[in-house]
């Protein structure tokens, strides 16, 4: 009921209470003396008026307070943004005044730190390596993403419990605990089993408050997985090319040392040694000139100095298998061809037919005569697509991600009879690199092989049958 009616509806009751206190008022002076009736008449005045005033100043005094308490309930709950009106007591006025100033100032702080802790949180998620903080108790209180993947879990699910219920390698909760006991950084080397091991490096340090009193501690993970396997690749690439290179000269060296102890008297066996030289000579010469090439190319492909223009990948196609069908006839090996006509791409066209007759004269090497080599080229979505496919013995399966590295072999003593470098592959890995496409190999032992050189497209072609290449 609005407060207008209310005080209309209770005005009769009130007017006869006032009218019977006046009776009864009047009564009591009647029978008492005046001077008693007005002492006692002035004193209930005097207690009314007093109650009256305190009640009025109580209420007034407690209504600004009460706004004040209002807004500072607001403040709790995080509303920075309230703000109260100026009341008309100086004092209430300045109160007022600094609330006002605290919330300002409290609101500009929490700005700030909502706006560090975005920057931070930012950071971390950006971050390659993972990072890992937990407390004096093993609890972890805060992971990025990367750390989260590492450890196969999402950061949702890792904050706020135990090291020992997320971390299951046994090398890193070592590690761990280990930073948390150290009054030094700590640095080390784990290894997570898994599908693919992943080699990482560890840095850890103890967290400390402002007192200097430990917290807790933090470890920087970082994956070096790809790092090793290029170390181990260069140590590899050391040990391969000195082997590669010392066989021949060994060869080179022996028979001459042959010829100069007496073998020169007998000319026969001096012309077959002779031979053997200059055959081992000629590898030598080819394992340079393989191993110049790449370099080349590398060095050209970082400098941009590689020209690619827009050309027909038939094209290029045709001449690499013309390039070997002699040594394909020699070996009783068909290559048979198939392009679309207008198949197009960005390309420098000496390079490309390179890794072609690379991957072709690899073909017909590995082919048990008589048999076939394809050679095709094709439109897939975005790319343009120059396969080779054999029918010879293939290549195991855990071969087949080391293949392109410089001088790796699937068989090694077929490999140099055959007069193979073991750079040809890697050449073709380069060439491909260069045009800023890929290369790719699927085989089957017992079946063959099919390697595919990836190029982006410059135009969709519409696939036409070419007639095979002349069987030798």
């Amino acid at each position: 009921m609005p407060a207008k009616r209310l005080v209309w509806h209770l005005f009769p009751q009130v007017l006869t209470l006032l009218v019977l206190s006046l009776a009864a008022l009047a009564l009591i002076v009647r029978l008492m003396d005046h001077t008693a009736a007005r002492v006692i008449v002035g004193g209930l005045a005097v207690v009314a008026f007093a109650w009256a005033a305190s009640w009025l100043l109580a209420r007034t005094a407690a209504a600004p307070l009460g706004y004040i308490k209002h807004a500072v309930d607001r403040f709790a709950a995080g509303d920075w943004d309230h703000r109260l009106l100026a009341p008309d007591s100086r004092e209430l006025l300045e109160t007022a005044d600094a609330l006002n100033d605290m919330a300002r100032h409290v609101e500009r702080r929490m700005a700030a730190l909502a706006r560090r802790n975005h920057e931070q949180e930012a950071v971390l998620t950006s971050m390659v390596e993972g990072v890992l903080a937990v407390d004096n108790d093993q609890r972890v209180i805060s992971v990025n993403a990367a750390a989260a993947r590492l450890l196969g879990a999402a950061p949702a699910e890792i904050e706020g419990r135990g090291l020992q219920e997320v971390v299951r390698n046994a090398d890193l909760r070592r590690f761990v605990f280990g930073a948390l006991a150290a009054e030094r950084p700590i640095e080390g080397n784990l290894v997570l089993r898994g599908s693919r091991d992943q080699v990482l490096q560890a840095n850890g340090t103890a967290l400390r408050d402002a007192a200097g009193r430990g917290i807790g501690a933090v470890i920087v993970l970082n994956d070096v997985s790809r790092l090793r396997q290029l170390e181990n690749i260069r140590r590899d690439f050391a040990a391969n090319v000195s082997h590669e290179l010392r066989t021949p000269i060994a060869s080179i060296k022996g028979f001459v040392e042959t010829l100069l102890d007496g073998a020169l008297a007998q000319p026969q066996e001096a012309e077959r040694f002779l031979q053997i030289i200059a055959r081992q000579a000629d590898r030598l010469n080819t394992i340079i000139d393989d191993l110049l090439s790449l370099s080349r190319i590398e060095q050209e492909a970082q400098r941009g100095d590689i020209v690619l223009a827009a050309g027909s990948l038939c094209e290029v196609a045709e001449a690499a298998a013309r390039d070997c069908a002699a040594r394909a006839a020699q070996r009783q090996i068909e290559i048979k061809l198939d392009c679309a006509s207008d198949l197009r791409a960005r390309i420098n066209a000496i390079l490309l037919e390179q890794a072609i007759i690379n991957l072709v004269d690899n073909a017909i090497q590995y082919s048990e005569p008589p048999n076939t080599v394809e050679l095709s080229c094709r439109a897939e979505p975005g790319e343009a697509v120059i396969s080779v496919r054999d029918h010879g013995c293939g290549i195991a399966e855990e071969h087949l991600p080391r293949l392109f590295e410089r001088f790796y072999r699937v068989d090694k003593a077929r490999s140099r009879k055959l007069g193979g470098t073991g750079l040809g592959l890697a050449i073709v890995k380069h060439i491909a690199l260069a045009h800023h496409g890929r290369v790719t190999v699927e085989s089957v032992v017992g079946q063959g092989s099919t390697f595919s050189i990836r190029l982006p497209a410059d135009s969709p072609a519409t696939r036409q049958p070419r007639p095979l290449w002349p069987a030798p």
